[in-house]
């Protein structure tokens, strides 16, 4: 009996610590790759720190890895909104505006345009995604200006 009441306790206490688990990680339905690129776009438009770091942990994987070519390489939620913040002091008042995504399997391309404050174009671009099972996103790449030239 002892035993059995042993294994019980053991059995209930790893219930409630998966389930404390589950609560701290978030739901379990899978986000959307509109709503991935919604929320990335949205943190990038997004000049108060809690509430670009709620997004961010809503579509961005905790180990989440950001490059672009100014060089920008970033890995974490925390590192991508540092760098976000950057941006935002070296150019004042900009925005992003980005297209829903073309997808296939866990890959998707998103292009965007940054618009001053003035409400002028200031430069166009790509960014290629790559999401985790759950939906959230584990990678972008990011790429500046229009689509090479195939020639012919």
């Amino acid at each position: 009996m002892r035993n059995h009441a042993a294994s019980v306790g053991i059995l209930l206490g790893t219930i409630v610590g998966t389930t404390a688990i589950a609560r701290e990680t978030g739901p379990t339905t899978r986000l959307t790759p509109a709503a991935a690129v919604a929320g990335h776009c949205a943190a990038w438009n997004t000049t108060d720190r809690q509430k670009r770091d709620l997004l961010l942990k809503r579509v961005f994987a905790r180990d989440g890895v950001y490059s672009d070519p100014m060089p920008t390489y970033v890995a974490g939620r925390t590192a991508l909104s540092n760098e976000i913040a950057n941006f935002q002091r070296q150019n004042r008042g900009a925005r992003f505006r980005c297209s829903p995504p073309q997808t296939h399997h866990r890959a998707m391309r998103v292009s965007w345009l940054m618009v001053g404050a003035d409400g002028k174009v200031r430069m166009q671009g790509e960014d290629f995604y790559e999401l985790a099972p759950d939906g959230l996103i584990r990678r972008v790449t990011g790429f500046f200006g229009p689509p090479p030239n195939p020639g012919r």
